[in-house]
């Protein structure tokens, strides 16, 4: 029997010990019911059977952390039921309660896995202090063993974040051999562990980056804050380098024991090696490269650019003043690149200028520079020349190499090269003089000689000056709305009332005096600006006919289009869009168009002028007979009317009234079912020539010179609109 007595002890046990759940294995069960009420009263949960195959199908059925276990029981003894738990690896652990005295019976069961052995009979404090050892050891076992599994899971994490870091791993001996290497290191260099491990690290650095590696490694020449270099690794099996960013920190052995970290360079006795980090930066100098090629070179035929070239020019200047030595500046122009890029597309016009910059690349030397300034110019300079004859015929070298035809994408496209040619020092000493003046020789080689280059010299007029000029002039009066419109009336001969009016276009210059077309439209459509000139005098037409129409009046605008203009995808719904936004009806617009413009881009001058017709749109050829003057295009397009040139009329005086020309055309005119208007009328007697050839349309000072708004209202008060059919 057990004895009831004091069990203050297990009151201070740990809390661990109350949740336990423990199991009472008795056939005696007034015994099992005296033990369970004690361990009851003190917190532990408890639950007890009777006999040994109770005791099995319970902790089968359930865990249990202790086993009080009875040796003697009738059905199935305390040793079988140990035995049973130890072959079936059933987690709990036993105490063995029993009456035996023999010590071999207690050896015997503690060998066999009994946590300890309690004989019968005992004190209740006996008990529990036995329960509390044994429930202790269990938590303190378990603890052990997670701070075990815990270290060694930390040790593996701690192995596979260094073998499996991006970063190279290493560390060097107080010599710079290598000591140890991370798998990374291994993978990128290409090298074994073997063959690594105890080399320097002067074995594996890009010879000449050796002298960085060495300071960078050093103790004597770095400061202190250095904290990385970049350096090239000799990669094993393909010979390639790999660019990284090294760290270092140095390992250093405390006077005290243990290791400490630190960038000391007054290394001593306590110095035992270097650790460090090497970042994998291949692809970021890739990278930089890419941007700094691109930023030096022209992306579609990899010559050097405007600001490469003009590095390689300044140094090229220096070179050859130190030197005294002579070189060329040589300025490549294609001649009516335009025309081919509008004829053929931009596509083959881009392949083109690649051929083209492999040609030029095979007739220059090694030393030279070929670069391509824009769309269809090239500058090549040639270093150390004799005299102005090695710059003459290496211009003329190119000449006969781009003289056969260019083959591109099924077709034979011939071009031209204007080349103009300056000489350091006799022709400027700088930059901007060199290339200045070799702009003016391909200016001349344009224009005024038959050969396709030409060597500068001051007699040369720079047209380019007054080119710039009114570039400059045209962009300033669109930036400050200098751009003005007046309309000069086309007068119906048969009833003297106004046809329809031209918009004309002018520029207001700062001093209130107006600058005429002929000043400005080439250079416009040369630099594009004629596209804005368009939007400016389409958007003034607009608001000047929707003006009129508010004021009962309509009458129909002519206005000219470019071949720019009209080449443009978008062009006819642009117009459109425009006509919708000022609520102008398209019956009250016309678009004048030269005979010229219909055979460049025909596709898309085609498409636009059938949007323009389908949409009320009425269509002129202006100028006719100065071009093509094919009558096939008449008979086939949407068109409304024929324009005159002017110099026709110019040829019809008072003593000549039998021209034969204008009234063949006013019969083409009539059996096409067109209008005719005759321009350029300024004298009287060539309006009567007109009345004499009948029904037509007239247009010159004669009636009225180009005036504003205003005016034109006060014009057509005077002579009335003829009502259109």
């Amino acid at each position: 029997m057990m004895d009831l007595g004091h069990f203050n002890k297990f009151q201070r046990s740990p809390s661990s010990t109350k949740t336990a759940k423990i199991l009472i294995v008795d056939d005696d069960l007034e015994v099992a019911r005296s033990i369970k009420g004690v361990l009851s009263l003190n917190g532990l949960n408890v639950s007890s059977v009777s006999g040994g195959y109770a005791a099995i199908e319970e902790l089968h059925n359930n865990q249990y952390e202790l086993v009080l276990l009875d040796l003697n029981m009738p059905d199935m003894d305390g040793e079988e039921v140990l035995d049973h738990i130890n072959n079936n690896s059933i987690d709990t652990n036993v105490i063995v309660v029993s009456g035996e005295s023999e010590i071999k019976k207690a050896i015997h069961v503690l060998k066999n896995g009994a946590k300890d052995f309690i004989r019968k009979p005992y004190s209740a404090d006996e008990l529990l202090f036995s329960i509390t050892n044994v429930l202790e050891k269990i938590h303190l076992e378990r603890e052990n063993q997670e701070i075990l599994e815990q270290l060694a899971e930390s040790e593996a994490l701690h192995r596979f974040i260094v073998h499996n870091s991006p970063d190279l791993l290493y560390m060097l001996d107080r010599e710079g051999h290598f000591v140890f290497i991370n798998k990374n290191t291994i993978k990128l260099l290409g090298y074994s562990r073997k063959e690594i491990i105890g080399k320097h690290y002067k074995d594996v650095i890009f010879a000449k980056d050796l002298d960085r590696a060495n300071l960078f490694f050093s103790d004597k020449h770095l400061p202190n804050d250095t904290k990385s270099q970049e350096l090239r690794l000799r990669c094993k099996n393909n010979g390639s380098l790999l660019h990284v960013e090294v760290r270092a920190i140095n390992i250093e052995k405390k006077i005290s024991g243990g290791y400490k970290l630190g960038r000391n360079y007054n290394r001593n006795q306590s110095f035992i090696g270097t650790y460090g980090v090497a970042r994998d930066i291949t692809e970021r100098k890739k990278a930089e490269e890419i941007i700094r090629f691109q930023h030096n070179h022209d992306l579609l035929t990899g010559l050097p650019n405007r600001t490469l070239l003009n590095e390689r020019l300044v140094a090229l200047i220096a070179h050859s003043n130190e030197n005294s030595e002579k070189f060329a500046l040589l300025f490549i122009d294609i001649n009516r690149f335009k025309l081919i890029n509008d004829t053929y597309g931009q596509s083959i016009g881009d392949e083109l200028l690649k051929t083209l910059a492999e040609t030029l690349r095979r007739c220059t030397r090694e030393e030279d520079t070929l670069a391509r300034l824009g769309s269809d110019e090239f500058i090549l300079l040639l270093s150390n020349i004799n005299s102005a004859d090695d710059a003459i015929a290496a211009a003329k070298n190119i000449v006969a190499a781009t003289a056969l035809p260019f083959n591109q994408q099924g077709h034979d496209i011939h071009i031209t090269l204007s080349i103009g040619i300056a000489i350091y020092p006799d022709h400027g000493e700088s930059r901007e003089v060199l290339t200045k003046n070799a702009d003016i020789a391909v200016c001349s080689a344009k224009t005024k000689t038959r050969k396709r280059h030409c060597l500068y010299s001051t007699n040369l007029k720079n047209k380019n000056s007054q080119t710039v000029f009114v570039e400059n002039m045209i962009r300033d009066s669109i930036k400050n709305e200098r751009f003005v419109v007046f309309y000069q009336p086309q007068i119906d001969l048969s009833s003297g009332k106004i046809h329809a009016a031209e918009a004309l276009v002018r520029i207001m210059s700062p001093n209130e005096t107006l600058i005429l077309p002929g000043k400005f439209i080439d250079i416009a459509e040369e630099t594009s600006l004629i596209n804005d000139i368009g939007e400016i005098v389409l958007k003034k037409v607009c608001q000047d006919i929707r003006d009129w129409n508010k004021k009962g009046l309509q009458i129909q605008v002519s206005i000219n289009v470019s071949a720019l203009q009209l080449a443009m995808g978008s062009f006819a719904d642009y117009v459109l869009e425009e006509l919708h936004t000022y609520e102008v009806n398209p019956k009250e617009i016309e678009i004048e168009l030269t005979e010229n413009i219909l055979v460049q881009n025909i596709n898309k001058t085609i498409a636009n002028i059938v949007k323009l017709t389908d949409a009320g749109i009425k269509i002129a050829i202006d100028d006719f007979g100065t071009g093509y003057s094919s009558l096939s295009y008449l008979n086939h397009l949407p068109l409304n009317t024929l324009k005159l040139d002017q110099s026709f009329m110019q040829t019809i005086t008072a003593e000549n009234m039998n021209d034969t020309i204008i009234p063949a055309i006013i019969n083409v005119s009539k059996g096409l079912q067109l209008d005719f208007i005759a321009e350029g009328v300024e004298t009287r007697a060539q309006h009567e020539y007109l009345l004499q050839q009948g029904s037509c349309i007239a247009q010159g000072f004669y009636y009225s010179r180009p005036i504003e708004k205003k005016q034109l209202i006060d014009f057509i008060s005077k002579y009335g609109v003829r009502e259109c059919s």
